[in-house]
């Protein structure tokens, strides 16, 4: 395995050097980063992290509420 490892690592780096050298593949990996930056899924899991949160601070605050009052029966 490690008589690969260089000859893999070689053919990677230069195929991201051709993907660099040409105007097309620039503009593919400028246009990818764009996108990544556009959509940012880290912030949209944080805010639906926040919403679940919301969610169960609710319910925590509705069973204290049920709790502290006294049964009416």
């Amino acid at each position: 395995m490690k008589n690969w490892f260089l000859p893999v690592t070689v053919l990677g780096l230069s195929g991201l050097g051709l993907v660099f050298a040409s105007e097309r593949g620039r503009d593919r990996v400028r246009r990818a980063f764009d996108q990544l930056l556009e959509r940012d899924p880290l912030n949209e899991f944080n805010k639906f992290c926040e919403e679940q949160l919301e969610i169960i601070q609710r319910n925590l605050d509705h069973l204290t509420e049920a709790l502290e009052d006294p049964q009416a029966s």
